[in-house]
């Protein structure tokens, strides 16, 4: 129940932490500045309405006004005014085409004064194509007069035309004797023809005149029927523009930042667990597929490592004819009062840095067949200790940190091998770049946390990254996805624990890995200090 209330209350601070900064993103800060706001940040969602219906009818009002100064205008001024009127929109659509700040299509002053710019831009576009279509009309009603014959004219002509035929026939109708001394006197004959011809072609071009007049006149009036349709059409189109600009949702400022600091909140709490889920079903098998790290042997093949006892406090260690003991300082809990004692500034001069970090210096030597040293945590409480025996040919991979004592033949010390795995994935995985690998004869003496487990592979073994203290070289090392998904999905366990594969040898595990950290996994210099040792193999 404390937990419970524990967590409501941490997360409705949070919810409140998030409506803070939502207001003040929205209030302006991280939002463009508002020139001609006319409500406030924090007006409600009726007054920002009133705002924009008061918009709309100030918007309609003026465009009447100025479709009715278009008429009177000339052409110069309408020519003025379209060059003006494009200038603006030119400056509506880039401030329209700036998104603005991040909440400013939430802050209710934006959202009235972009209304009003797009109420505006409607506007002007419109009123240009109203005078366009003025100048247009202004220019075929300026058109000079088009000239043609009347009928009347038409009429006079036809008739000189029949009055000259007359003639001709006349003429034509006299004495032969008549018409020749008349033609040698006057030419007449030649006369009265070319006098009818052009009558009768002046009376047809004045018909032809007269229909081109007519058909040009047609047409004039028909583009004037036109223009004028189309300064209607758009004057027309402009009120209903208003109309078509969309009108902005107005919502409460309180209540709309509510909402949001609900659904960032709950995006907060649910985006680990949806990431959890991708983890385990997507990332977590692409990663167990990867290869194992295998160690290689010094002989090739490994020997059996016998399973040793159960781990004890204390563990009594008797050397063989030949054999040297080397013991961590603070684990000698008591020596026979003879043999050879010294000490080994070091395990193995080759690895003096490892040995260093380690703890794995200032080692007490002791030597002689049958001597009897008691080893024991003397300044830990929970640390329970086994020996493992390495037969010739037969290896244990082992983090040194557990390593309190080793047995060895004088002279010849336990071959030790560092081995780096840089480009495994698995070595990645498990943080752990390095492994230090003991080969046999000699006799390995472990400590852990509340015990050390020592069991078969089998069919495999699967735990806790933390508890793996060693394995046997025979085996492939690697990671695989927790058992259950439920208790990582609640983040009870981890997402990939350590695996080693089937085989005949053994596993080494500390019991319980927190015991001697009073339970809790180290943070801070010292967490950091930890995840160095374990990628160097310590």
């Amino acid at each position: 129940m404390r937990a419970a209330a524990s967590w409501v209350l941490r997360h409705f601070a949070l919810f409140l932490l998030l409506a803070a900064a939502i207001a003040l993103f929205q209030s302006g800060m991280l939002s463009g500045s508002c020139r001609d706001c006319t409500v406030g940040d924090w007006a409600s969602a009726s007054e920002v309405r009133e705002q924009i219906e008061r918009a709309a009818r100030e918007g309609r009002a003026e465009l009447d006004a100025n479709l009715a100064e278009f008429e009177d205008w000339g052409e110069e001024r309408r020519r003025e005014e379209i060059a003006r009127r494009r200038e603006r929109l030119a400056e509506l659509r880039a401030a329209l085409a700036d998104g603005g700040g991040l909440f400013d299509r939430y802050r209710p002053g934006k959202i009235v004064e972009r209304y009003r710019m797009r109420l505006e831009q409607a506007v002007l576009e419109r009123e240009i194509a109203v005078l366009e279509a003025r100048i247009d009309l202004g220019t075929l009603e300026q058109a000079g007069a088009i000239m043609v014959p009347t009928p009347q004219a038409i009429a006079a002509a036809r008739r000189r035309c029949a009055q000259a035929n007359r003639a001709v026939r006349e003429f034509n109708a006299q004495a032969r004797a008549e018409k020749w001394i008349r033609n040698r006197i006057a030419d007449e004959a030649e006369r009265l023809t070319q006098n009818a011809r052009t009558r009768c072609e002046r009376a047809g071009e004045l018909a032809r005149q007269r229909e081109a007049g007519r058909q040009q006149a047609s047409e004039r009036a028909a583009r004037l029927r036109e223009a004028r349709e189309r300064v209607d059409a758009e004057a027309t189109s402009a009120r209903q523009a208003l109309a078509r600009v969309d009108t902005p949702e107005a919502r409460n400022m309180l209540a709309d930042i509510a909402v949001k600091a609900a659904l960032a909140l709950l995006a907060i709490i649910a985006l680990p667990y949806l990431i959890r889920c991708f983890l385990y079903f997507v990332l977590a098998p692409l990663a167990q597929r990867r290869g194992a790290i295998r160690i290689p042997l010094l002989a090739g093949t490994a020997s059996r490592i016998a399973l040793p006892g159960p781990s004890s406090v204390s563990l009594s260690v008797r050397l063989e004819e030949g054999e040297e003991l080397l013991v961590r300082q603070g684990y000698l809990q008591t020596s026979s009062a003879g043999g050879d004692k010294a000490t080994r500034w070091l395990l193995d001069p080759r690895h003096f840095l490892s040995s260093i970090a380690s703890g794995l210096v200032f080692l007490t030597r002791m030597r002689g067949a049958g001597e009897a040293t008691t080893i024991s945590a003397t300044r830990d409480g929970f640390a329970e200790l086994t020996e493992i025996a390495l037969p010739p040919g037969g290896a244990c991979i082992l983090h040194p940190r557990a390593l309190v004592a080793v047995v060895q033949p004088q002279g010849r010390p336990i071959p030790i091998r560092s081995h780096w795995r840089l480009f495994s994935l698995n070595a990645w995985l498990t943080l752990q770049l390095r492994f230090f690998s003991f080969h046999g004869p000699g006799r390995l003496i472990v400590k852990g946390g509340r015990g050390v487990r020592v069991e078969r592979a089998e069919q495999g073994r699967i735990f806790a990254q933390d508890q793996l203290v060693g394995f046997s070289a025979d085996l492939a090392y690697s990671v695989t996805r927790t058992e259950t998904f439920a208790p990582y999905f609640f983040g009870q366990e981890p997402l990939l624990k350590d695996k080693v594969e089937a085989g005949r040898g053994i596993l080494v595990i500390e019991e319980a890995p927190l015991s001697m950290r009073s339970g809790k996994v180290r943070g801070g210099l010292e967490g950091m200090i930890d995840a160095g040792l374990k990628a160097f193999g310590l």
